[in-house]
């Protein structure tokens, strides 16, 4: 097992100013830290336009920089918003379906642990009217980057 570099410090704002462009749909995460082994450190960038919601066994720390995010979340049979602004933080317990909707030009940080080899991922779909679970499917997660996208299909 290597020992992760040790990466130098850098201004997060002056790296989302040069780094806009790819903070833009379909999914607009870029990774900050991939030689991580512990944490996902991802910068997120709006407008999304996602029906699913995510399932993940861990926590999930939003922090929203700039511009707004709702992070619907599934509660006791009910979906409920959970609305972020500039400067606002949200932990998000592990095992709780969530929806992220950002906002056109939005960027926040989350903070998500790198999967062990027993962890599930899901996508789940759920009826906007009644709320029933529509459909699901679970996968390991290996690259945040790239393993939700064939999801979609």
């Amino acid at each position: 097992h290597k020992l992760m570099p040790i990466a130098a410090p850098f201004n997060l704002e002056k790296w989302i100013e040069e780094n806009r462009d790819i903070l833009k749909p379909p999914v607009g995460n870029k990774n900050l830290y991939p030689a991580g082994d512990d944490y996902i450190v991802m910068i997120v960038g709006g407008p999304n336009a996602r029906k699913d919601y995510h399932y993940n066994e861990t926590e999930e720390l939003f922090y929203q920089l700039e511009g707004n995010i709702t992070v619907r979340i599934q509660e006791d049979g009910k979906p409920r918003d959970v609305n972020l602004g500039p400067g606002d933080m949200f932990l998000l317990p592990g095992k709780v379906p969530h929806s992220p909707i950002r906002s056109e030009g939005s960027v926040g940080l989350v903070v998500e642990r790198v999967r062990e080899a027993h962890h599930q991922d899901g996508l789940m779909w759920f009826c906007d009217n009644c709320n029933n679970k529509l459909h699901s499917s679970y996968f390991k997660l290996g690259n945040i980057e790239k393993d939700f996208l064939p999801r979609f299909k």
